[in-house]
């Protein structure tokens, strides 16, 4: 069996995966539908400072939303961005783990907004291969959710994008302290968008639940817009994503009493293991998280998490994105610059 920071991986096939670059990328595990698995020794993760798990969270966290057209928002149309993170890449490509209800919308054109300001096109019109579901939505408005509420979504893209450690929250005891990175939406629906850090406490791990496959409890005051965000450990791995937040006597995720206190999110173990039942081909970083991605997020945290106008970011011509762009999506648009086909 193959050990990954500290939890076990049963039936996989793990072997290191290098890619050319102008600094060093620590290795991958390429998981991948097989029935072999052997023993991969790794180094034990080290504590991070609250600043540094805050710096691997700035480089890896995006912003997914709906692409927005002239008038959208002066017609005050419903628009809710949410968050994500950088989980795998291959190639060019680029996979991103959020929340299954931020890309509930189908057949339309998504935004991912990364670390360098650039907001990447993802056609899921011409083709629905860019999101990968991981749970159903039930109900004629998706009131609850069959299997996890997971999802992943994919751009393309040559740039070098940091991508999070997996980690297992099955390592954490109660009272361990865990972070929550997203991008929140203000009360006043202001243009000007900040990217958040929100520290708390494990309170509980529990079973998955019939509704979306919650299994961790938390202290942290999360707020909308954070929904699928990564939870972080001390170490800085991606132990889950954040789903809900705290809840009400008639709507909450786990327990109803822990809840009224709780914001509540998913494992990323059980992520991989639904990744492994759809013999999907990732590769995922392997701890510890690497000092030249902390001293990345340190160097460009600034402007990594501010976006001075999201609406004006989030504005695509959709039409001749579609028309123009391949269909993986048009590769990506710099604030205010034109699709340009690739």
């Amino acid at each position: 069996m193959g050990i990954l920071g500290g939890w076990t991986i049963s039936s996989l096939h793990l072997r290191s995966k290098t890619r050319p670059r102008q600094h060093r990328r620590p290795n991958f595990l390429l998981v991948t539908f097989a029935a072999i698995s052997f023993a991969v020794p790794l180094s034990a993760a080290q504590a991070l400072t609250e600043e540094e798990v805050d710096a691997v969270a700035s480089v890896t966290t995006v912003v997914i939303g709906q692409g927005l057209q002239k008038g959208d928002i002066e017609a005050q149309r419903e628009w809710n961005p949410g968050s994500g993170v950088i989980v795998a890449r291959d190639g060019n490509t680029y996979y991103v783990l959020t929340a299954l209800h931020v890309v509930r919308t189908r057949e339309t054109v998504y935004g991912i907004r990364t670390s360098d300001g650039e907001v990447h096109f993802v056609d899921d019109v011409n083709t629905q291969d860019n999101i990968i579901p991981l749970g159903e939505e039930v109900g004629e408005f998706g009131e609850t959710i069959g299997g996890y509420d997971l999802a992943t979504i994919s751009f393309e893209s040559d740039r070098d994008y940091p991508v999070a450690v997996i980690g297992n929250a099955q390592n954490l005891q109660p009272g361990d302290p865990i972070y929550i990175s997203g991008w929140p939406n203000p009360d006043d629906a202001s243009a000007r968008r900040m990217r958040e850090t929100v520290s708390g406490t494990l309170t509980a791990i529990r079973s998955p639940s019939e509704d979306g496959g919650y299994s961790l409890l938390y202290s942290n005051e999360t707020q909308r817009g954070m929904s699928g965000g990564p939870v972080f450990d001390r170490n800085g791995e991606l132990i889950g994503i954040h789903g809900r937040g705290r809840g009400r006597e008639d709507i909450y995720c786990l327990d109803p009493q822990l809840s009224l206190e709780n914001s509540c999110g998913m494992q990323s173990v059980h992520f991989v293991m639904q990744i492994q039942r759809r013999g999907l081909n990732l590769a995922f970083e392997m701890p510890p998280v690497d000092p030249e991605v902390i001293a990345a997020g340190l160097e460009n945290i600034e402007r990594a998490d501010t976006i001075e106008d999201i609406y004006a970011a989030f504005t695509f011509d959709l039409k001749s994105l579609l028309r123009d762009g391949p269909s993986g999506g048009c590769g990506s648009l710099l604030l205010g610059d034109p699709c340009e086909r690739l």
